[in-house]
């Protein structure tokens, strides 16, 4: 994978005792205001020997498809700031949405190894609002949450979603779920992504695969080679986003779906880790895990994708970084 080269962009956060801060970044000047009655973010930890940029478009991925690399970037010591597009709520509501970020919350703080306390601010970028929540016992590890509306925009699979129609059609508008409701076009979320980057200043950027050519209503579900367009899409506009702002960071891309495809490459202990984090994500996410119910996820295509983790190129399987784990066959096809 190509290494890419990276601008870095000075900010400096405001903070207040007892408010939350909401940062600006806009035309290369950075603006804070302060909303009274929220707990005040973690200050900003250092970042510069190792920090990982994460974007994915639903708040499953990650955990099925990165890990244990996301592991790996925590227990190193370095940075881990996980971006979600996508609010993940297929048409169902905050509710569903919300209940899916507190599994993700829950699911990092172990991998971390810190108690589930997090302090949440939102982050104006690019005139656009991203709620931000920064793990109290380890602020190096934060998720950010675009929101972006995630129903079918037809009877489901061989149809579009916002993110792959924005991502597609000229002109095409994407709004957030929640009390902003901000609306992007294509160029909003390049830009907002690019403007993410230089913020972060990043060593590695992490994102899904690119490189599937099937037209996003022409794609099904467990068809061979086949990906959910929003993983496609997600991905295609984090890439020119990082063409906006070029830098000194390791780009890794991931196969999401098509991994169950492939032999398990994980050795014993990382599925363990893999598996117990995805459980506790998906003990939040009714699609997974009926409440009063025994949760027995992973399950179905879940429990293919724990055992394994492949990268678009072969090379960086281990995502770039040498760790605790190393797959069992990088090169397995």
């Amino acid at each position: 994978m190509a290494v890419a080269m990276v601008a870095c962009a000075a900010f400096n956060a405001a903070a207040a005792q007892g408010t939350t801060v909401v940062s600006s970044i806009a035309s290369g000047s950075v603006v804070a205001s302060m909303q009274p009655n929220a707990a005040a973010p973690a200050a900003s930890p250092n970042c510069s020997r190792h920090s990982a940029m994460a974007v994915v478009a639903h708040q499953d991925d990650g955990l099925l498809f990165m890990n244990p690399d996301l592991y790996k970037d925590i227990a190193a010591g370095g940075c881990l700031r996980m971006v979600y597009l996508t609010a993940g709520e297929r048409g169902e509501g905050e509710a569903y949405m919300l209940g899916r970020e507190q599994g993700v919350r829950a699911a990092f703080a172990f991998l971390a190894r810190q108690p589930n306390d997090w302090v949440e601010d939102a982050v104006v970028v690019n005139a656009h609002h991203i709620a931000r929540f920064t793990l109290k016992g380890n602020p190096r590890v934060q998720l950010w949450h675009f929101r972006l509306k995630d129903p079918w925009l037809g009877k489901g699979w061989g149809s579009l979603t916002p993110l792959s129609r924005a991502e597609l059609q000229p002109g095409a508008q994407i709004q957030a779920l929640g009390s902003y409701g901000d609306v992007y076009t294509r160029a909003d979320l390049v830009t907002t992504l690019a403007q993410l980057i230089r913020r972060l200043q990043p060593t590695i950027i992490r994102h899904q695969d690119h490189t599937v050519t099937i037209p996003y209503t022409q794609l099904c579900w467990r068809c061979k080679g086949h990906d959910h367009p929003d993983h496609i899409a997600g991905a295609k506009l984090v890439r020119e986003a990082m063409l906006a702002a070029p830098g000194p960071y390791v780009e890794v891309a991931y196969v999401d779906y098509p991994t169950q495809e492939r032999p398990a490459n994980l050795p014993s202990d990382a599925i363990r880790l893999k598996t117990e984090a995805f459980q506790i994500y998906a003990r939040h996410d009714y699609h997974y895990c009926q409440p009063d119910k025994v949760c027995r996820e992973p399950a179905g295509p879940a429990a293919a994708w724990v055992q394994r983790v492949y990268t678009v190129d072969p090379g960086l399987v281990s995502g770039g970084i040498p760790g605790v784990f190393s797959p069992v066959s990088a090169a397995a096809k």
